[in-house]
């Protein structure tokens, strides 16, 4: 073999597996010390998130919900104006799972798992042992989200061990909170559409702390960080990561080389 065939070869073999390495799944996620659901979307806030999640993959109508709950609260039905203007929706009672097979098999259905908030919050939705429940499927929920499957949670008000089912090195929740003014998007937040209206004006209820940084702060309160997310990320190793994947502009070289190399190649044929 000559050492052009040599050198395409390997290229090629470089690029195959360089892609299979950086294009795996990944999931993205959304936390939020807002209870955004019981106040009907907080003015399109809901819709927002769920944007930044969706992160234009595919059109917003074939993007589906499903949505968790207990049987305290009002959020199990989703009212006017909430979740809006994406695919189906897909309500279950966190005690109709059977086991975490079940729960798996919920989670194969939908595009998003959403969370409601802590009964601390008032009004809201998921008790403490609705959030045990949840926890109790952290390998489901890990599985769901390193397959590319994303999750929308509300606030845990009162319950600093509402997210669990994420690894506890990844988020830890703040001591609860109340008031419905001071908080500001962040640049970042800023970038996917939050505005004032939607972060005002509505009681809210816990902040985040000792966060894996992996993390983008989107909403503050002075120091206090209410709302963060992330895309592209994977559960694993006690811990959650971003899963880099390849620039364009990497793939546009790599493509370059192998047309060059090809170009060479037929050049000394000839």
């Amino acid at each position: 073999m000559s050492i052009y065939k040599r050198t395409l070869a390997g290229l090629a073999c470089a690029t195959a597996a360089f892609l299979a390495i950086n294009t795996a799944s990944a999931g993205n996620i959304y936390l939020t010390g807002h209870d955004v659901l019981l106040h009907s979307g907080q003015n399109g806030y809901d819709n927002v998130i769920l944007d930044y999640l969706r992160a234009g993959s595919e059109p917003a109508a074939n993007y589906n919900i499903g949505l968790v709950r207990g049987f305290d609260g009002s959020v199990g039905t989703v009212g006017t104006n909430t979740l809006e203007g994406f695919g189906t929706i897909t309500t279950r009672d966190l005690t109709s799972f059977a086991d975490s097979a079940s729960f798996s098999a919920f989670l194969s259905t939908v595009d998003v798992l959403v969370i409601p908030s802590h009964t601390s919050c008032g009004g809201c939705d998921l008790s403490s042992a609705d959030a045990d429940i949840l926890e109790s499927f952290a390998s489901g929920i890990a599985a769901f989200f390193n397959a590319g499957g994303d999750i929308y949670a509300n606030s845990g008000a009162t319950d600093t061990t509402f997210y669990n089912f994420l690894p506890a090195s990844a988020v830890a929740s703040g001591t609860s909170i109340s008031g419905s003014t001071g908080f500001t998007a962040t640049a970042a937040g800023t970038a996917i559409g939050i505005t004032s209206d939607m972060i005002n004006g509505f009681p809210t209820h816990n902040r985040f702390f000792d966060f894996a940084p992996v993390f983008t702060t989107f909403e503050t309160r002075d120091t206090e960080v209410i709302s963060i997310g992330l895309r592209g990320g994977t559960i694993g190793g006690g811990g959650i990561i971003i899963t880099s994947v390849p620039e364009p502009s990497i793939l546009s070289l790599l493509a370059i080389s192998l047309l060059g190399l090809g170009i060479i190649r037929r050049r000394k044929e000839v």
